[in-house]
């Protein structure tokens, strides 16, 4: 007999056949993997939802904003928007917001040249607020109807929808100073010509203007003169699929693309992309439309996740950026018993409060992600982690005669919690019944558990899940199989 450690401090990798991967965690959902030196990795739960505000729209977060200048934050939801205080009060803006229900909206925060803060909201048409207060939409007949807006070097920058063209702010001539609402310049529009395609996205990248179409990334600058020029030779052919499929974070832009006729997510290297998106490559691939992809930044706790968002796939997939790893994150469906999509989207960072906010994409709340949170909004969070087809290196039959497990439990409501296991053996679809183990927090054992669950059968190939669904953070440190190998 001799015993063999299960592969659950690996990465997981998604995109083959779970029968034909042994060393590769098969799939993970509302997990995220924490690096210990010298070890490997450990499996933990992702933060959960805490209720933090309400807009009480009813209807989904189409976008929300940390305003530094003001130290607030602006949510979207329902054809309105609204100030958000600390304490999580929401007031709704006056004037009229441009974009109608499920219109994603785009931030750009600037200044005026007397330094009062400015913020335009770009959904469809663009409104600006100065006191998070009221909106005002800009009376210059050049406005474009923008779905973005961004800002680089004094001036806001704005796309005109189905076309290769933007608009800048620039000098009034009748006042002769830069004006955030004056967008008449004869300069204006300026046209990306180095494809034929029409922007998708505007935006601009500390010191870079990303133009990005449906078929190629241009990347402009300021030239202190023109006032904007395209880089020559900065062309990148690099399709945004999304137009809302991209963020920042890292000091560098992800994105959902098509490169070569294949649906990828890159990350940009300097300015060229690099694909990240292999282990989740097939998923990719088998959805039917990501049109209305979003990407969001979670970096609560210490976390480094870019959160994408495929509504029409039913989808949330997050990318552990300092780790290279993808994990499924959803939402626990107690009627169907399955994962449905994550319910946050459009997250920010509140910097004054130091809290990380996410919009419900059910209705006008907004929540607070949080480490020490292990449900969401009050619902189950399910969390489990599977294994390969485990074989050993050997298609002989194995006795398992023990199977131990560690984990590490931290308190947070309760004193018992569950670790629940279960496994399936060679290819077979069905798994035999669970087998829960009680985990009983007391000061002599700290919250570590070394769990032996005894007469585990025989197999060639076995696949195991392990699941939690308390209201605890869950350490599962590894697991080591006692295996005798049988002769046949």
């Amino acid at each position: 007999m001799k015993s063999v450690q299960l592969p659950l401090n690996t990465k997981p990798y998604y995109n083959s056949d779970s029968v034909a991967s042994s060393t590769s965690p098969d799939d993970m959902v509302d997990c995220y993997m924490e690096s210990l030196p010298g070890f490997g990795y450990v499996t933990r739960r992702r933060p959960g939802l805490k209720a933090f505000g309400d807009t009480s729209t009813g209807l989904a977060g189409d976008g929300l904003f940390y305003w530094d200048a003001l130290e607030l934050v602006i949510a979207v939801s329902g054809g309105k928007a609204f100030k958000v205080e600390s304490d999580g009060t929401c007031t709704e803006l006056t004037g009229t917001f441009p974009g109608s229900a499920g219109t994603t909206c785009v931030f750009a925060d600037g200044q005026a040249l007397d330094g009062t803060p400015w913020l335009y909201m770009a959904a469809s048409d663009l409104v600006y607020t100065t006191d998070a207060v009221s909106m005002t939409a800009p009376t210059d007949a050049s406005t474009p109807a923008a779905t973005h807006v961004s800002w680089i070097n004094g001036r806001f920058i704005a796309n005109v929808p189905e076309t290769n063209q933007w608009y800048f702010t620039d000098t009034n001539p009748g006042s002769g100073d830069i004006e955030n609402d004056y967008w008449s310049s004869t300069d204006n529009p300026l046209t990306c010509e180095a494809h034929a395609d029409d922007l998708k996205a505007l935006f601009a990248v500390y010191q870079d203007i990303y133009a990005w179409g449906s078929q190629g990334l241009e990347i402009w600058q300021d030239d202190g003169a023109t006032p904007f020029v395209p880089i020559q030779g900065a062309f990148t052919k690099a399709g945004l699929e999304a137009i809302y499929g991209y963020t920042i974070a890292d000091n560098t832009v992800f994105a959902v693309c098509v490169i070569d006729g294949k649906r990828v997510i890159i990350r940009m290297s300097g300015r060229q992309p690099q694909v990240i998106s292999e282990p989740i490559a097939r998923n990719l691939a088998d959805m039917s439309d990501v049109y209305d992809a979003t990407a969001s930044v979670i970096c609560a706790g210490g976390m480094a996740i870019v959160l994408f968002q495929f509504p029409t796939a039913g989808e949330s997939w997050a990318y552990d950026y300092k780790s290279d790893i993808w994990y499924k994150w959803g939402y626990w469906n107690v009627g169907t018993s399955v994962h449905d999509r994550f319910l946050g989207q459009h997250s920010c960072f509140a910097k004054a409060w130091n809290k990380h906010l996410i919009q419900s994409r059910a209705d006008g709340k907004i929540y607070e992600v949080d480490r020490d949170t292990y449900e969401d909004d009050g619902a189950i969070m399910v969390s489990y982690r599977k294994t390969g087809w485990i074989d050993h290196e050997t298609w002989s039959r194995k006795r398992c005669h023990r199977l131990i497990v560690k984990a590490k439990v931290f308190s947070t409501s309760e004193t018992t919690t569950t670790l629940s296991v279960r496994w399936r053996n060679d290819g077979n679809p069905v798994y035999e019944n669970w087998v829960s183990v009680s985990l009983n927090l007391n000061p002599s054992n700290q919250g570590i558990f070394t769990i032996p669950i005894t007469r585990m059968g025989m197999y060639r190939s076995r696949q195991y899940e392990f699941r939690l669904s308390s209201d605890q953070d869950l350490v599962l440190v590894g697991a080591t199989e006692e295996i005798e190998i049988m002769q046949n």
